[in-house]
C-alpha cells in the first residue's frame, strides 16, 4: 500500500463514516498488484513513488488533481501516476480498483506532456485490457501466467512510443473511426431523454451496427448503447448535483436522463459513481 501511494496524508471527508478498507496483493513479472475494495470518502494529498502506478477504478469514480490540474478516471479508464507527481485526489463514497505498480524500468515517456488519464484509441483500450489480466493473473497464477506481464509490458511500451514519436501522418481509417464514434456520442448527447435503437444511431452517423459496434469497441473498449447508458448516468449526476433540479424528485431525474426509474438502475449507478443517488444529492446540499 505504502509503495503505491508513496508520501501520503489522508483527510476523513465525513468522521461520521469511517474509512473501511480491505486489500489483496500479489505480484507477477516485476509488476506489483493491489486490489482495493473500499467504503468512506477520503482525501489524500501525497507525492509519488519512485515507481510509477496504473490506477483502474473498477466500481466508483477517482477525481484526482495531477501537477495542478483535474483529472476524473471512470471505471473502464485509468490513471497514470508517475514518480514526483504531486496529487491530491478524493475517494467516491464506495470505491473498488486496481493499483499496478510498474517495474522501473517501464516508467513512462520521457516527457511530462502526456496527459495521466488513459481512455480513448486503440492503444489505450489494448493496455487497460493487458492490465486487467494482468491482475486476474496475477490473481489466479494460471500456467503461463507471466505472459500477462510481457503483454502489459509491451502494451505500455507501445503507448509510450506513439506518445514521444508520433507518426507523421495519421491513416484515415483510425481517422475516421474516431471522428465517427465522436459524431456518435454527440448525437447521443442531445438526445438522451428519448428512446434509440443502435439501428438509428448507425444510420445517423452513416454506419451499418456492425461498423459502429466495432468501432466503438476499438476506440472506447465497449458497444455504443454502452456508452449511452453511461453518458445517461454522467447526466443523472449533472442533474443531482444542480441546485435548480432540488424540486424534483430522483425518479424525475432518472427519467429527465433517459433512464428508467427503478433500482436496477440505482444500482447501476452506484457501480459507476460510488454512491446511490441520494448520496449524490445530499451531497450536493452539504
Amino acid at each position: 500500500m505504502a509503495s503505491s501511494l508513496g508520501h501520503h496524508r489522508s483527510e476523513l471527508l465525513n468522521p461520521t463514516d469511517p474509512f473501511q478498507a480491505h486489500f489483496r496483493v500479489g505480484e507477477l513479472g516485476g509488476f506489483g498488484v493491489l486490489h482495493l475494495q473500499g467504503r468512506g470518502r477520503v482525501r489524500l494529498l501525497r507525492e509519488q513513488c519512485v515507481r510509477s502506478v496504473l490506477w483502474l477504478p473498477l466500481c466508483g469514480m477517482s477525481a484526482e488533481v495531477v501537477n495542478g490540474k483535474p483529472f476524473l478516471a471512470e471505471p473502464g479508464q485509468a490513471l497514470l501516476f508517475r514518480p514526483g507527481d504531486a496529487l491530491l485526489g478524493e475517494t467516491s463514497q464506495e470505491l473498488e480498483g486496481l493499483s499496478i505498480l510498474l517495474p522501473p524500468e517501464i516508467g513512462g515517456p520521457s516527457g511530462r506532456s502526456a496527459p495521466p488519464l488513459l481512455q480513448q484509441g486503440p492503444l489505450q483500450q489494448a493496455l487497460l485490457r493487458s492490465a486487467r489480466q494482468l491482475a486476474a493473473a496475477a490473481a489466479q497464477q494460471p500456467v503461463g501466467a507471466e505472459h500477462a506481464a510481457d503483454r502489459l509490458s509491451n502494451a505500455l511500451l507501445a503507448l509510450w512510443s506513439s506518445q514521444e514519436h508520433p507518426p507523421g501522418q495519421e491513416r484515415i481509417t483510425a481517422r475516421r473511426r474516431r471522428e465517427m464514434v465522436h459524431a456518435a456520442r454527440a448525437w447521443m448527447a442531445q438526445r438522451l431523454p428519448e428512446r434509440f435503437t443502435l439501428q438509428a444511431l448507425s444510420a445517423a452517423v452513416g454506419l451499418s451496427p456492425h461498423q459502429l459496434q466495432d468501432s466503438f469497441l476499438e476506440e472506447l473498449g465497449h458497444a455504443p448503447m454502452a456508452e449511452a447508458k453511461r453518458l445517461r448516468l454522467k447526466r443523472l449526476r449533472s442533474l443531482l448535483l444542480d441546485p435548480d433540479q432540488s424540486g424534483r424528485s430522483v425518479a424525475e431525474l432518472m427519467a429527465a436522463s433517459g433512464l428508467i426509474a427503478s433500482g436496477v438502475t440505482s444500482g447501476d449507478y452506484r457501480r459507476w459513481c460510488g454512491e446511490t443517488p441520494m448520496q449524490t444529492r445530499q451531497r450536493s446540499r452539504g
